[in-house]
């Protein structure tokens, strides 16, 4: 059976009455909405330890929630990095190759092919 205060209940009632006569003209009134407040207190008191669980629960959730979102943006810049890492290897290799190609043909070592005719590119006419 539920227990209530009903020394906090007459207090209430004899408030209520006391400072809003225009809305509880008499004391029974005063008394029945001080019963129904009563009550509502005690619903949400047995009900307290229900919606601390559920407030909970929804942190709980939303920290699970920053940690996924947290480890799948380190993974995204970790796979990034990587792609990066690759572009650049790629590029390198592909001016070695060039690099290697033009040395086979001579460049670079200075021989040119003004070097081989004379004192300018001049071909003739």
């Amino acid at each position: 059976m539920k227990r209530y205060n009903l020394s906090e209940i007459m207090k209430s009632a004899h408030t209520m009455r006391k400072f809003r006569p225009e809305k509880y003209p008499t004391f029974s009134e005063a008394l029945k909405k001080a019963w129904k407040v009563a009550k509502f207190n005690k619903e949400i008191a047995d009900r307290r330890a229900e919606t601390i669980a559920y407030h909970e629960a929804k942190k709980q959730e939303a920290q699970e929630l920053a940690a996924r979102a947290a480890r799948i943006e380190s993974e995204r810049a970790e796979r990034i990095a990587m792609e990066v890492e690759a572009a650049k290897r790629e590029r390198a290799e592909r001016a070695a190759k060039v690099e290697a190609e033009c040395l086979a043909y001579g460049y670079g070592r200075g021989e040119h092919y003004s070097s081989f005719s004379g004192w300018g590119n001049y071909c003739g006419d």
